[in-house]
């Protein structure tokens, strides 16, 4: 730690051995410290897990799964469904800008956001505009970004409107390719003056469809390269899966190869998705 040339200097030597000494009650108190947040971030974590649904809802004639990887101990990514009935339900995915725990407390206010909106669940767009009357003004250096899809299995039909958040993607079915569903309006809690829009789509048996965050899209692997939208729709497109959770595994698995990740290396983002699959016999 420290070299004191000869001859000594009884000062000297009293003076550098306080050094050392304040500087070891230093290293104890950051230590103590730092115990503390991890505390703190752990307690966090455990919240934020609890506004999470605890499972997916279980419907006759759709496959549904969720995927849910935090980039740190707190995210800023969020899911969450809206049962109706047995034929009918919401689906939103929504991405806090930024990271840790400021991202995360905006995410947890998304829920009892959303709970709110029940009343009007079968129409995207109000659903939005909810949310977005309901954030707006509550923060300043953050916004929000969202997608939220209704399923009809009744009228065979999905519903959807996005904020400022990548495109829901479709395919499967008598469908030939993987297609966006894109209907954005302006990005949520920013603009209080925002409109959103919903487009309404067939939903036939047999298709697949993914709400996403682009934690997805955005990856990049050693060289720096973004896993980006034209591998993330081949994947999709050659995707033989047989249900829904069995699809996001896969695509989570080829994501980690391809990034060249090692278990407990860091992510770029915050990954989120929720994967729905038709069935041919609802």
């Amino acid at each position: 730690m420290d070299y004191i040339h000869k001859p000594f200097s009884p000062a000297v030597v009293k003076a550098r051995v306080q050094t050392h000494l304040a500087l070891r009650a230093i290293r104890q108190q950051l230590a103590q410290q730092l115990l503390v947040i991890q505390k703190e971030l752990e307690t966090a974590r455990q919240i934020q897990q609890s506004i999470l649904p605890e499972s997916v809802p279980r419907m006759a004639g759709l496959d549904i799964a969720a995927r849910y990887v935090p980039m740190t101990a707190v995210a800023g990514d969020f899911y969450d469904f809206i049962v109706l009935d047995d034929k009918r339900i919401g689906i939103l995915v929504a991405d806090v800008s930024g990271h840790g725990m400021p991202a995360a407390l905006i995410a947890s206010m998304l829920k009892i956001a959303l709970a709110a909106q029940r009343g009007h669940a079968a129409d995207p767009a109000s659903v939005l505009h909810g949310l977005n009357q309901a954030l707006c003004g509550k923060f300043q250096h953050h916004y929000v970004t969202a997608a939220y899809a209704f399923v009809d299995l009744e009228n065979h039909s999905l519903t959807y409107a996005g904020a400022g958040h990548p495109p829901m993607l479709l395919w499967g079915g008598a469908s030939a390719g993987v297609r966006d569903i894109s209907e954005n309006g302006l990005f949520l809690g920013k603009f209080d003056f925002a409109i959103y829009s919903s487009v309404q789509v067939p939903l036939r048996p047999g298709e697949w469809g993914l709400l996403y965050t682009d934690g997805i899209s955005e990856a990049t692997n050693t060289a720096d390269v973004e896993f980006g939208t034209g591998r993330f729709r081949e994947f999709l497109a050659s995707a033989d899966s047989t249900s829904a959770d069995q699809l996001a595994d896969r695509l989570l698995e080829d994501l980690w190869h391809w990034s060249e990740r090692r278990d407990g290396e860091d992510l770029n983002d915050d990954i989120t998705m929720v994967a729905i699959h038709v069935s041919n016999n609802p």
